[in-house]
């Protein structure tokens, strides 16, 4: 098989040529019927190596062409299958071939169909290949491809300001990110002289801790852009400006967990670095907590579900904090299944209403969609943790780890946080389930009538719901399930003695929070006990500090982006126009002035001329015979 890893990304890659450049003219709104048979086989073709990787135990190597000879620096381009990568190219293939299908009905008769499913594929494919990557610099070239797609999906509307503004703030601060990844990537060379990863994880050992510790923190950096972590996190909830299936693949079950990806991948650099290891948990446990407040009061269905996926983001780095690279990878796995199906069951909420996003103005519709409902409460359920669905066994075992961390008493402090943190993502997630599918209608039926979504776009809901529901065993018991001895040949699994009531008391406090969450949400929002109006009304700073997202737009146009834009406009108006335009322009004026004199002189008179010749000769004897005086004397 390792001889036909090339086909995995090819297909996707020839999807999107076909389609891109024949779509317009030829293939139209047959384009899905390239990109999404394309995504399935590569989808096989995964599955293929899943199964022999773990048949065989043996990682997968494919030599492509060698990309870079010069000099020292060589730089190879191969593909590499381990553990890891065969677990990642399941979690790409298969959300995005259901998020294909689901597309076909959801942007039908939308004039830019043909290249929605050209910029769908050339996402799988960047996806594929930074997976794939068997070197940092290969890996960082499709890492800015995945970055150049979620602008041109995000952007998709186009002729929509918002999300022109949105994909514009997706690129500049995606950036950011990016510059400490590609730094990390010339200290990477400097320190160890190769960048392939095998070599790099061998030699880290011999490297100082200042060195390591250096490198982690730009991974981090560069980690923290792509995965939406604080303070780089401002972008992901005005990336729902692209459709819905965008959300879903880019946004909530691949590109952002690609940053995740990258620091389980360089754990090796990392897991020396204990400085780097704190600030990645304290940075995952700070950004579940804010997005999790912040969920709770937004009122556009997709923008409480990408503050969800900044909170489990925040999870998931949370657990590659305290070490459990397991832990984390386990929870990218069954959080890529779940919010996939939450943001495409908003999408199928979205279609059936024409276009509403606002929960506030549905209510009701469990029974004019009840497909949609079912499988947008297995996925809530999922999310909020609550056994025995996928997300329970996930976050429950990163919570065990941050209690049982070496990180202490830091880690007991994460710990509270991540339960808190657990109990206010039950809370929002309910809130929607309670407001858009029970209670009275609070739409007007004369305006907008209710539909189910067609069976494309409901079968991938009912398919997502089946490892929303039971995937989560496979990683049972915590520890040693199939899932971490699947992984073990890439980590250096630590198993932790903890007593069997430790472990029970952290199931139990977690299970608790989250169906405190659930009943709490059903007071609110769905019995209508507890008066949420009158709760915002009281405490209105804190429900405005919460509704205006910790207000860091806000703070971040006053401290960096008002203040460059004005030194911006001072370059432009005085450097710019004032000194290098103006010297440039008065050496052009002032030689034009200098030539409107001297051309009086050519009168065309030729007396004139021999006028000047003798002024010329007298005037150069005089010079001579001022200056040769003295010789002559």
């Amino acid at each position: 098989m390792e001889h036909y890893l090339f086909l995995i990304p090819l297909f996707p890659l020839l999807a999107f040529a076909i389609n891109i450049l024949f779509g317009r003219a030829f293939i139209r709104e047959q384009a899905a019927w390239i990109a999404a048979p394309a995504v399935f086989i590569s989808w096989l073709l995964s599955l293929a190596v899943l199964r022999e990787v773990s048949t065989t135990g043996e990682p997968l190597f494919q030599h492509l062409f060698t990309w870079i000879p010069a000099g020292p620096f060589v730089v190879e381009a191969n593909l590499y299958v381990d553990q890891l990568t065969a677990v990642m190219l399941m979690v790409v293939t298969t959300v995005s071939f259901l998020v294909h299908v689901y597309s076909v009905g959801y942007m039908r008769g939308d004039g830019g169909f043909y290249r929605f499913f050209a910029y769908l594929p050339l996402f799988v494919f960047s996806m594929l290949m930074l997976v794939l990557a068997d070197n940092f610099l290969l890996l960082f070239v499709f890492w800015e491809g995945v970055g150049l797609c979620s602008y041109l999906l995000i952007g998709f509307w186009f002729r929509r300001r918002s999300a022109i503004m949105a994909a514009r703030k997706a690129f500049v601060v995606n950036r950011i990110g990016d510059v400490g990844f590609g730094l990390a990537i010339m200290w990477i060379f400097t320190a160890f002289g190769t960048l392939n990863f095998q070599d790099v994880f061998a030699a880290a050992p011999s490297a100082t801790v200042g060195t390591l510790t250096g490198i982690s923190l730009l991974l981090v950096l560069g980690a923290c852009g792509k995965s939406a972590q604080f303070p780089l996190h401002v972008w992901l909830p005005d990336a729902m400006e692209g459709p819905t299936p965008v959300s879903a693949l880019i946004h909530a079950a691949t590109m952002v967990t690609a940053g995740i990806y990258l620091v389980a991948r360089a754990h090796p650099i990392v897991e020396l670095a204990p400085t780097a290891m704190v600030v990645i948990a304290v940075i995952g446990g700070f950004t579940a907590f804010m997005a999790a407040t912040i969920g709770m009061v937004q009122n556009d269905i997709k923008r409480v579900i990408a503050y969800s996926t900044l909170s489990q983001l925040g999870y998931m780095a949370l657990a590659l904090g305290v070490g459990a690279w397991t832990a984390a990878i386990f929870h990218l796995m069954t959080h890529a299944f779940f919010k996939a199906l939450l943001f495409l069951g908003s999408g199928s909420v979205i279609h059936g209403m024409h276009e509403e996003q606002d929960i506030r103005v549905m209510g009701g519709l469990r029974k004019y969609m009840p497909v949609t409902f079912w499988t947008f409460l297995i996925a809530s359920f999922a999310n909020a943790g609550v056994i025995p669905f996928s997300g329970f066994w996930s976050k429950d075992e990163i919570i065990l780890s941050t209690w049982v961390a070496e990180i202490q008493p830091l880690g007991k402090i994460l710990t509270v946080v991540a339960i808190v943190t657990a109990f206010f993502t039950a809370l929002y997630m309910f809130r929607v389930v309670f407001l858009v599918f029970t209670g009275k209608e609070r739409f007007d039926p004369n305006a907008v009538r209710p539909h189910e979504s067609p069976p494309s776009m409901t079968v991938p809901l009912v398919l997502l719901a089946i490892p929303s529901l039971l995937i989560g065993f496979v990683g049972f018991p915590p520890e040693s399930g199939i899932f971490h001895r699947f992984l073990a040949p890439v980590f250096n699994v630590v198993h932790h003695e903890v007593v069997q009531s430790t472990q029970l008391t952290i199931a139990a406090l977690s299970t608790v929070a989250a169906v405190s969450g659930v009943a709490i949400a059903y007071l609110a929002y769905g019995s209508r006990v507890i008066d949420t109006a009158a709760l915002a009304r009281r405490h209105s700073a804190i429900y405005s500090f919460l509704y205006d997202k910790w207000r860091w737009d806000e703070f971040y146009g006053r401290v960096f982006v008002q203040p460059f834009t004005n030194l911006a406009r001072w370059l432009w108006k005085v450097v710019d126009e004032g000194i290098i335009d103006g010297t440039v322009n008065g050496v052009a004026i002032g030689i034009g002035a200098i030539s409107q004199r001297l051309r009086h002189v050519q009168t065309g008179l030729v007396t004139n001329y021999a006028l000047a010749i003798a002024f010329g000769m007298v005037l150069m004897l005089g010079i001579y015979l001022g200056l040769f005086s003295n010789f002559f004397r």
